[in-house]
């Protein structure tokens, strides 16, 4: 789901749970020739060919003129002021090195826009990185490289990745956070394209589902509706696919931060620690810096939930990722 609520309403989220960890697409300066609205009528899915690239500048690596049979590609939309973007470059360097031998190339495409996005900006951060951004990346001409992906697939937060398999066809678009299963597969070339595209028009469908529920849990949270806001996560939950994950730290984290209820909180840290997400590290770490965080600040909170999230956390990195050993 992009835009979520919850990306809005609290800076701390986890990274790799979906559209949360979205930055919202700012408007580009629109040409004085540009109609004020223009009509899109073009769309761009799972199943489809992908748009030629439009770069006007590379910034690192090899030019890419075109997406040549037999290789693979991620082309990623990111901006330097997007936090959520810059916490996904180490992954998409790690997927670059892991891959690069099976003829993948991950691609970062940016343009300007107007939150002060700037070629200039682009060249320092790539510079400033390194390895971090071990990967290529381009400058968009004009965004036409935005409005051909980004827009025609009606995607309006950062980061954003597109998966070209080795035919040419797109076969997954999403947060490149989430990308590892599918990649896996094209490189393989074990995906069946029909079976993720049908998968996609029902992970479609599901946020459609969200969004309605979205609208509803505004207002909850405005009146302190708590029992409200627990209803509608349920029901986000049961849509299925992301939204477990979507429903399951939405809840969560409204129950710390706005309800401060230490027990409904305590209520949906358990429900984090001993369902569908008991393996997702990320999850659990944040869990268990939240609970004793300052931030916090709630008379009653069990400490033991935040004990055993971090020690979770700790024996699924195998004691070898330093921030949740922290």
């Amino acid at each position: 789901m992009k835009n979520l609520l919850l990306g809005a309403m609290f800076a701390l989220v986890v990274p790799t749970i979906g559209a949360a960890a979205l930055a919202q697409v700012p408007k580009p300066d629109a040409p004085a020739s540009s109609p004020a609205s223009a009509p899109q009528t073009t769309t761009l899915g799972v199943g489809d060919a992908a748009p030629a690239l439009t770069i006007e500048k590379w910034v690192k690596g090899a030019p890419v003129q075109q997406f040549e049979k037999g290789k693979v590609y991620m082309v990623e939309f990111w901006a330097t002021w997007c936090g959520p973007c810059i916490s996904s470059m180490p992954h998409i360097s790690e997927l670059q090195k892991k891959y690069r031998d099976q003829g993948f190339t991950a691609i970062g495409v940016t343009s300007k826009d107007s939150r002060g996005n700037s070629l200039e900006k682009v060249e320092k951060m790539v510079t400033d990185k390194g390895d971090t951004m071990g990967y290529t990346v381009g400058w968009d001409k004009d965004r036409a490289t935005n409005e051909a992906f980004m827009t025609a697939a009606k995607q309006n937060g950062i980061p954003c990745s597109f998966l070209v398999d080795r035919n040419g066809k797109i076969a997954y678009i999403g947060h490149p956070m989430n990308i590892d299963s599918v990649l896996e597969q094209v490189i393989a070339g074990k995906h069946d394209i029909e079976k993720l595209k049908a998968e996609a028009a029902e992970a479609r469908l599901r946020e459609e589902k969200a969004e309605a529920l979205q609208g509803r849990l505004g207002p909850a949270i405005e009146s302190s509706d708590w029992d409200s806001v627990d209803k509608i996560c349920d029901e986000m939950v049961a849509l299925g696919g992301d939204m477990v994950e979507q429903g399951l730290m939405i809840k969560y984290q409204i129950m710390l931060f706005q309800a401060k209820d230490a027990a409904r909180t305590g209520a949906a840290a358990k429900a984090v620690l001993d369902g569908p997400m008991k393996d997702n590290y990320r999850a659990l770490a944040f869990i268990a810096q939240t609970m004793v965080s300052p931030q916090s600040k709630i008379d009653g909170l069990d400490m033991g939930v935040a004990l055993k999230a971090a020690e979770q956390a700790v024996k699924l990195t195998n004691e070898k990722d330093a921030k949740v050993l922290e």
